[in-house]
């Protein structure tokens, strides 16, 4: 969803059904919209999640059946049901990329969400079977677990634990319950918007064109163009997020959180606490605990780090380039992981930490480069070129005329302070954006609140030349 009339009217009917109709009903009527909203989006995606949902549904009632009766075979049974998982997400998301040319065949295989909720449906087999639940007996909350559609998209990606039995008790919400559900939620949604339209959608207008030609720019456009796609990806991806988490916990449901001020982060290790959150939370549970975690010694430790950072790579997309995306950030953590084992209490300071900061975020940034350029060999071009302070293929006045840079978005450096005094403002109050902002004095909250829907509105949707851009990690 972003943001349009479209989305806008869809998200409000779905509010005021979900509220005026019999409590008892919500989940069921949730499942309804979800399923109509993903078949808006693509049909074919619709079946898939459908189809699947059904298999696992089955699956979960065989293995809970198991787990009490015969637990080897039920190892047996829940392992299958993993490799089945994975092999499926690897079918169609490596080898039918790789093979097929074809547009109409690649939208027939390649449904919308898949990896996202097969990860979810990953962890609910490996959860029937070390008994942290029940399997679900009602097919129509399961559907929804993994087809609920704020989060269809792009995530989070839900535990079972987490998101069941919110489904399950949706029949005890109110819309003017003690936890001030809805003045919370709006201003998620508001900063969820702000992050995609304001700043994410500008930024699309330009950071693609650096990344897929990198010959024709010189060296201050190159690390402009690292600067925009690393802010680009983090405000599209977090302001998607934002946005399903606003809209959800409007409906008495509460959502992981997925992103909490990233790139203000000392090392990458509390970088990948704070990034996609949700996936870092599974990969944790689901790869890094089952290979042995840091209970076999630091050898063992650091090669389980670079086996879930290969896997991550491999999760986000097709091709070498995320493989050594993924191995960066391995190598990256490895690092961090020997740095501290020899650091000595006491031994930080802020300067030092602010300096800590911007080297991480400055690593992060040239990973970004393999995510976001064509293949490995664009990026590869574009880290040279950059670092050799190349002029590029054409003048520089040519470049700023070829990129298309409009006096309008010179504004998008105040949308980037405005981005991180937000950031700050989470970490100062250490509580999600619009938790925090509820805990100020209300005079505060109205005119941040108002700020932003300005923002939206006249720099954002109605902005000069704006154009709404796709989710990133859509994609992924």
């Amino acid at each position: 969803m972003t943001f349009n009339i479209q989305s806008l009217a869809f998200m409000g009917a779905v509010f005021l059904v979900f509220y005026f109709i019999r409590r008892r009903a919500r989940a069921y009527f949730l499942l309804a919209a979800s399923i109509a909203f993903i078949a808006y989006l693509d049909v074919n995606s619709c079946y898939w999640v459908l189809a699947t949902s059904g298999i696992i549904y089955v699956w979960g009632l065989i293995e809970g059946f198991l787990t009490k009766r015969n637990r080897p075979l039920a190892k047996v049974f829940m392992a299958t049901g993993v490799i089945l998982c994975a092999s499926s997400l690897f079918l169609l998301k490596h080898v039918a990329k790789w093979n097929f040319s074809d547009e109409i065949l690649k939208s027939l295989i390649m449904p919308l969400g898949f990896s996202y909720y097969i990860f979810q449906a990953i962890a609910y087999i490996v959860d029937i079977y070390q008994e942290k639940m029940e399997p679900e007996g009602n097919i129509l909350f399961f559907s929804l677990y993994m087809c609920f559609f704020p989060k269809f998209l792009s995530g989070p990606i839900e535990a079972p634990e987490n998101l069941l039995p919110q489904i399950k008790t949706l029949h005890k919400v109110y819309m003017d319950d003690d936890n001030k559900r809805i003045f919370i939620a709006f201003p998620t949604l508001l900063y969820g918007f702000f992050m995609k339209t304001v700043v994410a959608d500008r930024l699309a207008m330009y950071a693609p064109k650096i990344l897929n030609f990198p010959h024709i720019y010189g060296s201050q456009w190159l690390f402009l163009g690292m600067i925009m796609f690393t802010m680009q990806i983090y405000c599209d991806f977090a302001g998607y997020s934002a946005i399903a988490i606003g809209f959800s916990r409007a409906l008495g449901i509460r959502l992981t959180e997925n992103f909490n001020a990233p790139y203000l982060s000392p090392d990458i290790t509390t970088f990948w606490r704070r990034w996609h959150i949700s996936l870092s939370t599974w990969l944790k549970n689901y790869i890094y605990i089952p290979l042995g975690g840091n209970r076999k010694g630091l050898p063992r430790k650091l090669l389980n780090t670079m086996i879930v950072f290969i896997v991550c790579g491999l999760w986000h997309g097709v091709g070498l380039s995320f493989v050594i995306w993924g191995a960066l950030h391995g190598i990256y953590s490895i690092i961090d992981t020997l740095l501290k084992n020899r650091k000595k209490k006491g031994d930080s300071t802020k300067i030092k930490t602010i300096l800590c900061t911007i080297v991480t975020s400055f690593a992060v940034a040239v990973a970004w480069i393999f995510f976001g350029a064509p293949n490995t060999k664009f990026a590869l071009n574009f880290i040279y070129r950059m670092l050799r302070f190349s002029t590029g293929e054409i003048p520089l006045d040519i470049q700023t005329l070829e990129l298309g840079v409009k006096k309008f978005d010179l504004n998008l450096i105040p949308y980037g302070i405005v981005v991180f005094a937000m950031d700050l403002f989470m970490l100062k109050m250490k509580l999600p954006f619009g938790e925090a902002l509820h805990k100020v004095s209300p005079a505060i909250r109205y005119l941040v609140e108002y700020l932003l829907i300005l923002a939206i509105i006249l720099l954002g949707v109605y902005g000069p030349g704006y154009d709404a851009a796709d989710y990133l990690y859509q994609d992924f």
